[in-house]
């Protein structure tokens, strides 16, 4: 039995054998990079939900800043600002980024 064993581990693969594993391989390695992406934007989309309302909740506080303190007002004009600001530098960011992957591709 071990006999049997030894002899196919040390079996080598024929080119098509490699050449079929090396497709099966890429197969589900496109499948398994499709998903990836595809949980990946959901995360981000629940991260942008979130954020959204987050940001209209704020927006609702300063609507009737007289019924909160001000401590509680400043924190949440804070909050505003920072998120907006992050947010901008985000988008130049990509932007950018976006510009640079064009100029390769052209070049």
């Amino acid at each position: 039995m071990e006999e049997k064993e030894k002899k196919q581990e040390n079996k080598q693969l024929t080119y098509d054998e490699l050449k079929q594993a090396a497709g099966n391989l890429d197969q589900r390695y496109q499948k398994l990079l499709a998903e990836y992406q595809k949980a990946v934007q959901l995360l981000n989309n629940r991260d942008f939900d979130y954020m959204s309302f987050f940001l209209q909740m704020l927006f609702k506080v300063m609507d009737h800043a007289e019924l909160y303190t001000d401590e509680f007002t400043k924190w949440t004009s804070g909050n505003i600002q920072n998120i907006l600001t992050s947010f901008a530098a985000n988008l130049q960011k990509s932007g950018e980024q976006e510009v640079k992957k064009e100029q390769k591709a052209e070049a």
